[in-house]
């Protein structure tokens, strides 16, 4: 766990950078610049085009995971698997372009009445897509090479800032709404010439025909039928995360969508230490599960789960402490204001859907990998069917109830699935000991007296809120030694300044 602490570290420090660029661009520079339609077009434009390259993909990325191992070899340019990794995606974006351009009547169909607007640039999904397709393909690549630093960094700093520095552009009047889209959408692009360069830079674009001693026709059928199932996986992971703002848009209007979105957002943060630590965490807990060590992947379960639940229970109680200045701040916050229970039901369950550690790729990565699929599919239908049913009757409000429903049955699945094939849960005494520090902290901000919200106001008591929170939190977490990972951390630190002082 020492190497994916500090690997995880590593890639953390650029998202939190890109957490900070997210928040500025989502929380004032967006909802300064944009209108609420704008800004949930420009969304709904960046998620759809997740959701298809979930299975444009054909499963490459997760292929890719799985079967790595069997390829890796410095000295033999790695057999020749990058370009497999890249062709095979490319017939999947083909195919995908060509089902988009054949759905275009339906489309049309469901958007015409309540968002008109969004029929004039929908055609962007195509590019978007392809763009993601290869940016996870590569992303992928590099990850199994144990790099994932820079790729993250691109994806979570470079991504946003230019979404930002368009929009802020765009808000001086320097360009049109049009031509911001283009200029977003060709920023995806050049992302995958970033990392082919950073490819070529490592010298691992390794460019020679696949070994077919390796990869044999067997072989390929495996892989294939791997990817099938993580696909269907992927798409169903896609549609949890995202079917709800379409369907709010076309059921609601882009304004409801827009209000769900930022929401949505501020709850997304919660989750970020868990990409981090899982991203890294992938190769060492395939080993893990390859070799039938059930005892080693229990204490990878739990540990990341611990860490996971003391990043993101922070993440929720700063938000959560200070929701109402949050929205006083924020530009257009009248508005968006109206989904603070959107936050709360989403929040909620994302804290415990990453207390569960890391059951999902646990699923993924063993031989029981097809149930992955089939609690995931089944989660999806179930969310589809609760928006269904919610959001004509409550909205955006509605569609959140939905969404903290259908994470929490598809936590609950896996992590019961994961104790009865692996006996491996990931709560500990630990656990309770950091909701119980989480709870009390937040019991002390109903001391903080009533009073008149300025901007000067509303500023000075978020941060002077945050920052108390922040030290005596870590201060506990420190003190009562949940983490040995943290305490770990904080003991090199505090040895490295002894050393600088001598």
């Amino acid at each position: 766990m020492g190497i994916v602490v500090r690997q995880s570290l590593k890639a953390g420090v650029g998202s939190y950078i890109g957490v900070g660029i997210g928040m500025i661009n989502q929380m004032y520079v967006s909802t300064k610049f944009l209108s609420v339609e704008q800004l949930a077009l420009s969304r709904l434009l960046f998620e759809n085009s997740l959701l298809f390259s979930a299975f444009a993909h054909l499963g490459t990325p997760f292929i890719a995971d799985k079967f790595f191992g069997l390829f890796r070899d410095e000295e033999e340019e790695h057999h020749g698997i990058l370009p497999f990794l890249l062709f095979l995606p490319f017939i999947g974006a083909l195919l995908f372009t060509l089902i988009y351009l054949a759905s275009s009547d339906w489309i049309h169909a469901y958007y015409a009445e309540r968002s008109p607007m969004l029929l004039r640039y929908h055609i962007l999904v195509i590019p978007l897509t392809i763009f993601w397709i290869y940016i996870s393909v590569l992303e992928s690549y590099c990850r199994n090479n144990a790099r994932i630093a820079i790729p993250n960094f691109i994806r979570e700093v470079y991504l946003r800032l230019a979404n930002l520095v368009l929009i802020f552009i765009f808000g001086l009047g320097w360009l049109s709404f049009d031509t911001m889209l283009y200029l977003v959408v060709a920023s995806y692009g050049m992302a995958i010439l970033f990392l082919g360069f950073y490819i070529k830079k490592l010298g691992k674009w390794y460019w020679r025909f696949p070994d077919r001693n390796i990869l044999t026709k067997p072989l390929i059928r495996q892989m294939l039928g791997y990817g099938s199932f993580t696909l269907l996986g992927g798409i169903g992971v896609n549609l949890m995360l995202f079917i709800d703002r379409s369907m709010l848009a076309g059921e609601r209007g882009l304004v409801s969508t827009g209000i769900f979105i930022i929401a949505s957002y501020m709850a997304g943060v919660i989750e970020i230490p868990r990409k981090a630590i899982a991203q890294i965490s992938i190769p060492l807990l395939s080993t893990a599960l390859l070799n039938g060590d059930h005892a080693h992947v229990r204490v990878m379960n739990q540990k990341s789960a611990l860490n996971q639940l003391i990043a993101g229970g922070l993440f929720f109680l700063l938000i959560w402490a200070s929701i109402d200045d949050i929205f006083y701040l924020i530009p257009k916050g009248e508005t968006y204001g109206e989904g603070k229970y959107v936050v709360l039901f989403i929040a909620i369950v994302k804290v415990f859907d990453i207390a569960t550690g890391l059951s999902t790729e646990i699923i993924l990565y063993s031989r029981y990998f097809k149930f992955a699929t089939l609690f995931i599919v089944s989660s999806a239908i179930v969310g589809f069917c609760l928006n269904l049913w919610l959001i004509p009757l409550y909205g955006f409000t509605g569609a959140a109830i939905a969404t903290a429903l259908t994470t929490l049955i598809y936590s609950v699945s896996r992590m019961t699935f994961v104790w009865m094939k692996f006996k491996v849960l990931p709560f500990t005494s630990k656990t309770l000991q950091i909701v119980l520090v989480l709870s009390v902290l937040y019991a002390l901000t109903w001391l903080v007296p009533s009073y008149t919200r300025t901007v000067f106001s509303a500023m000075s008591i978020l941060f002077l809120r945050s920052a108390v929170l922040l030290v005596i939190f870590a201060v506990l977490v420190v003190w009562l030694r949940i983490s040995e990972e943290i305490n770990g951390l904080v003991a090199m630190a505090l040895q490295k300044i002894r050393r600088n002082k001598i």
